[in-house]
């Protein structure tokens, strides 16, 4: 029985297939470590009240938190479609699709930074939060009305930083992932 299986192997073993798998595991390994500490992060940003006048809090931001409220989910899906589109690539390569992986650094390197992207964004933001609130507050007068536009600007401010920090988690992400698996061939 042993040499019947034995004969009926053909080709080889293609690592770069095994690398995109290996990927993809550690991806849906770190979206299940993550996941926990977004949702404790975004918590700590959703129960938000400005030090100096509690009435500023994470509500006062247009659209601020709604967005906080989706972001756990968000970070969860990424993660897992990115271990399941990673893990497809590996299988795609495991099944002799012509070409291989594009193991480079950058590429690991644009992986990495998606997921501290998304770090730093949750560090960041309540020091943000405070900085733009003390301008909201301004001193306990509010936003002096002699600068034009400015407080329907500074209202929408916060939902754009947390925006850019979830996109720039997507896009390196994204070309990390495809980097890696573009085939060469």
């Amino acid at each position: 029985m042993l040499r019947k299986l034995h004969t009926d192997q053909r080709g080889a073993i293609n690592i770069g297939g095994i690398m995109m798998m290996g990927i993809a595991m550690v991806f849906l390994a770190v979206g299940f470590i993550m996941f926990p500490i977004a949702t404790t992060a975004t918590t700590t940003l959703l129960a938000y009240q400005y030090t100096d006048n509690a009435s500023i809090t994470d509500a006062t931001y247009t659209g601020f938190t709604a967005l906080l409220g989706i972001t756990p989910l968000l970070i969860l899906i990424g993660y897992v479609s990115a271990a399941v589109i990673t893990g497809f690539l590996g299988l795609k390569l495991m099944k002799g699709s012509e070409g291989s992986t594009n193991l480079n650094p950058g590429n690991l390197l644009m992986l990495g930074l998606s997921i501290v992207f998304i770090a730093i964004g949750l560090i960041v933001e309540p020091v943000m939060l405070d900085g733009i609130s003390s301008v909201v507050h301004g001193g306990g007068s509010g936003i002096s009305s002699s600068f034009t536009g400015l407080s329907a600007i500074i209202l929408v401010v916060p939902m754009l930083v947390h925006i850019s920090f979830l996109a720039s988690a997507v896009i390196t992400g994204f070309f990390g992932i495809k980097n890696i698996g573009a085939a060469s061939g």
